[in-house]
């Protein structure tokens, strides 16, 4: 399974959400932030079935949905245990 992009799912209110945003960043994978304390954000959290914050949801290179994570432990096994482009 190839990881190739993610998806994070953030409020500017969210304790947790800084870390995981900086560590992201360090990463390769193609990114979409979404705030979810906006109206298109929280349209988009729904579709997808996000409940809450932080929330990274990793794609492969066909866009289907192979992961979530919800801390920067997750975060970090996902990456690890998949071979990222």
């Amino acid at each position: 399974m190839t990881v190739k992009k993610y998806m994070l799912f953030f409020t500017p209110m969210c304790p947790k959400c800084p870390k995981i945003k900086e560590f992201m960043n360090t990463t390769s994978l193609e990114k979409e932030w979404v705030d979810a304390a906006t109206k298109p954000g929280l349209q988009k959290a729904r579709e997808l079935g996000v409940g809450g914050v932080p929330m990274v949801i990793f794609f492969d290179e066909n866009g289907k949905e192979v992961s979530r994570a919800n801390s920067l432990e997750e975060v970090k096994r996902v990456i690890e245990n998949k071979t990222l482009v």
